[in-house]
């Protein structure tokens, strides 16, 4: 008995480790929004769905062999991020002016609700099967894991690794630092904040393309897929900071796939769930009272 639990134990950590690296790199796209362009970017759950859906029209449609259209899926994401930057939050943010940042997060949930509705009358509602390369399962000890999970996995890690030296190390990462540091400061040395900010939003569909690609092979492609995922990214994205290095979000995204793995050892799914929420609202609990709360000072040895 004890045995069996270890095993299963270490399976719920393996499955962590691989949703964590999901989670992660969701995270990493949407701060990276959040904090540059201070759009609350809820339509990233369409995004994120258009990816494996357009692969599969391409791919079912046109009979188009797989990685092809796996690519023609990621350039769906990126077009229609940069498009809702343009088109729909651009404007609404200009004419809103100072209530901006609440007129663009009800607009991009109205344009979320809309873009999957259209999915839904165009592919259905039910499930499509999204079959890519074969893949084979590996056995670690205890511990049974896919080779498109490790696959996930590592593009996971590596979108946000690549992330990282691009902020670092390109001139327009230096431009996308320094405009998420002071966007007024930005405009008035020369940068684009424009520019900066459609660069923010290719990447973040690049970003949720690709991890929404894996998750159709691992399971199947349906027009909400996009609506709980994403709420998971906006949970590491507030957790690691919307202004920190991405790479921050490696380990906070591990820390909650972790947590929610472990948890339905003991509870229900649903309450897997509730426990990761459980911890975004002690940690945003906890940042209104910070500075209220009483600080250690160092004691004198001075006369002792």
């Amino acid at each position: 008995m004890h045995d069996l639990l270890g095993a299963e134990l270490w399976q719920l950590t393996a499955n962590g480790l691989v949703r964590g690296a999901f989670y992660a790199a969701l995270g990493a796209g949407l701060a990276l929004v959040i904090g540059v362009t201070t759009r609350f970017h809820f339509a990233y759950a369409l995004t994120y769905t258009v990816a494996p859906y357009a692969a599969f029209w391409v791919m079912d449609g046109l009979g188009a062999p797989f990685w092809p259209s796996a690519l023609a899926g990621l350039g769906a994401a990126v077009a229609l991020s940069v498009l809702l930057e343009t088109a729909v939050y651009e404007p609404v943010a200009r004419r809103a002016a100072d209530r901006a940042m609440l007129a663009v997060l009800v607009t991009s949930i109205g344009v979320s609700t809309a873009g999957i509705a259209l999915l839904q009358l165009k592919f259905g509602t039910s499930s499509l099967p999204f079959y890519g390369p074969q893949t084979q399962r590996h056995e670690i000890g205890p511990v049974q894991v896919s080779g498109f999970e490790l696959q996930q996995a590592a593009t996971c890690v590596l979108l946000v690794l690549v992330l990282t030296v691009f902020l670092a190390r390109t001139p327009i990462g230096r431009s996308i630092k320094a405009v998420r540091s002071n966007p007024a400061l930005a405009a008035v040395l020369g940068i684009g904040v424009r520019r900066v900010n459609l660069v923010c939003f290719a990447a973040a569909g690049l970003i949720s393309g690709a991890c929404a690609l894996w998750y159709g092979l691992l399971y199947t492609v349906q027009p909400t897929m996009g609506d709980t995922t994403v709420i998971y990214g906006f949970v590491v994205a507030f957790l690691a900071g919307t202004r920190a290095s991405p790479l921050r979000a490696l380990p906070v995204g591990v820390g909650l796939g972790l947590l929610e793995q472990w948890a339905s050892n003991w509870l229900s799914l649903q309450w897997t769930s509730t426990a990761v929420f459980v911890v975004l609202t002690g940690y945003l609990a906890f940042l209104a009272v910070r500075d209220r709360l009483p600080r250690l000072r160092p004691v004198s040895l001075k006369g002792a």
